[in-house]
């Protein structure tokens, strides 16, 4: 079997379209997959006195999906590696990206060539444009970032799987992967070194390493639910569909509708991921993201020296890497499994019009357009910060202490701010017995080789011993969670915080029971009777931790 690269070529100078699929495909993909696309309407030729007229160059895009106020601050990938898989490669693309950065007036791009199985010895046309494509719209997004060319001998599901793996094993300091390929789910195999549980073994080390997974959802619609392409499938990759853009005489912003090539629908595979509960079915559906991909909105290609408009979600792919690695540079963070933080970002264009065929776009998410099209500076500074949003309820000595969070984690600067209230309740008579809200500033998480977190306290001041909501947020590869513990007050002492007087009380009266001269009830941090090993463990967790009295 063979990927199919996703992209529609229409040459600017004959308005001919060339067929969008490599030669030579397996026998496991049928014959029907051999169609030629043909172009609908007349393509406007580039020029720079024309902004907002397809095919789009830099200029354009940069302003409509809101780039412009992130490169006024310098923020242009500097410092960061985008890795671009692709296959066969473009033998003339040192040339035709020097053409293409001087027609657009970018700066020269700084390209590093990497072949695992050796140079291909024969080339594609239909892969060179998407390799020029891949390259020099990455470049174009971020052209700061050095770009990491991985180029499979053929386009065999073996030599993009040694690909990819040679991004895994050899690339761990990439911020982002790019790929603008992909095969239907259905269509892989399920014994051998090539299937989809191997290759999502690859996308596990690869996240792992801080390297964002971004990848096309394919560009032949949607003829029913469940027939999507596989990696964009993965619930680690990022998966980015497609839309017709329509933009104002002076390349500003003006609508999209979804495109009528748009992949979208839910895997076979995969079940729903925590991050799109309630969105779609019960599978992990895509697609999560979308972008200009329409052929008739599409973008200035220069590839085998000649001029082309390309769209498919190609186009997508490597500008959503592409942002990524700005948000990388900006906020001093690798994001690794990035999904489940866009999924809380608002900052949209919502994608309401329009159908792949089978799915419409409606308001909010949905299969053809995912989440919307990016405003990049929005996107960028949102990535600065990660909201966390917590509830709990527990219960001790009769009361019911219900605790709710909306904190802010400071990314770049690691620190935890924001709101956290508590309520307690009598548990026989609901009556309220205490209330307050305690603010949060800049608490600083700690590393813990695996994740990072921190802990604190919140006290309760009732009768006849005070309780403490414990409260530890944990990040661990930009996923936070909270987790809540009622006690008894840990800070015996009332300094402030948890230290070695407190562990000194408590272990003055270790194995005291309830009853005996000796039992201080105030270092029974469970209420259980005894102090014993499990109140020295809550002690040995939380010490260190700052009491909000």
């Amino acid at each position: 079997m063979r990927l199919v690269g996703g992209v529609f070529i229409v040459a600017l100078l004959t308005l001919t379209v060339a067929n969008i699929l490599p030669a030579n495909l397996g026998s496991n993909v049928g014959s029907s997959d051999r169609r030629e696309m043909q172009p609908d309407s007349i393509y406007h030729p580039a020029s720079l006195s024309t902004p907002g007229l397809p095919p789009f160059i830099p200029a354009d895009l940069r302003k409509a999906y809101n780039f412009l106020p992130l490169y006024n601050r310098n923020v242009d990938g500097r410092t960061t590696r985008i890795a671009i898989v692709d296959a066969y490669g473009d033998p003339t693309l040192s040339s035709d990206l020097a053409g293409f950065d001087g027609f657009t007036g970018l700066p020269s791009a700084t390209v590093n060539f990497y072949y695992p199985n050796g140079v291909p010895r024969r080339t594609n046309s239909n892969w060179a444009v998407e390799t020029a494509l891949d390259v020099e719209w990455a470049h174009s997004m971020a052209p700061g970032a050095s770009i990491d060319l991985v180029v499979g001998v053929d386009a065999s599901l073996g030599s993009i799987y040694n690909a990819i793996l040679y991004v895994a094993n050899s690339l761990p300091g990439d911020a982002v992967l790019s790929m603008s390929f992909g095969l239907s789910e259905s269509l892989y195999p399920t014994t051998g070194s090539a299937t989809i549980a191997s290759f999502h073994q690859l996308f596990v080390t690869i996240t792992s390493h801080g390297t964002v997974a971004v990848a096309s959802s394919g560009d032949s619609g949607a003829s029913s639910c469940c027939n999507i392409q596989y990696p964009a499938s993965d619930p680690l990759v990022l998966a980015v569909g497609g839309t017709s853009l329509s933009l104002n005489s002076d390349a500003s912003y003006s609508h999209e509708s979804a495109w009528t090539g748009s992949s979208a629908g839910s895997s076979i595979i995969y079940p729903k991921p925590s991050w799109q509960l309630g969105l779609g079915d019960s599978m992990r559906d895509d697609v999560d993201v979308s972008y200009d991909a329409d052929p008739n909105t599409g973008v200035m290609v220069l590839a085998l020296g000649s001029s082309f408009e390309v769209g498919g979600t190609s186009a997508g792919a490597p500008q959503w890497a592409a942002l990524l690695a700005l948000a990388s540079q900006a906020n001093s963070i690798k994001y690794g499994a990035v999904n489940s933080q866009l999924y809380n970002l608002s900052s949209y264009h919502d994608v309401t019009t329009g159908s792949d065929g089978f799915f419409s776009a409606l308001p909010g998410w949905d299969y053809p357009t995912g989440l919307g099209t990016p405003d990049a500076n929005a996107t960028v500074t949102f990535l600065g910060s990660l909201s966390l949003v917590a509830t709990n309820t527990n219960s001790l000595q009769g009361v019911i202490v219900t605790t709710s969070s909306l904190l802010t984690i400071n990314m770049s600067a690691l620190t935890v701010s924001g709101n956290v209230s508590v309520v307690a309740k009598n548990s026989t008579t609901q009556t309220t017995i205490f209330t307050k809200t305690y603010s949060i500033q800049n608490l600083k998480l700690q590393n813990q080789t695996t994740s990072f977190q921190v802990s604190f306290l919140l006290n309760i001041p009732i009768s006849p011993y005070s309780l403490s909501s414990d409260i530890t947020i944990k990040l661990v590869q930009n996923v936070a969670t909270a987790s809540v513990l009622l006690t008894r007050q840990l800070d015996i002492n009332g300094n402030g915080s948890v230290d070695i007087v407190d562990v000194s009380i408590m272990a003055a009266v270790f194995n005291s029971t309830v009853g005996t001269s000796t039992y201080d009830p105030r270092a029974d941090f469970d209420a259980n009777g005894v102090i014993d090993i499990i109140d020295a463990s809550i002690a040995a967790r939380y010490f260190g931790a700052t009491d909000f009295l």
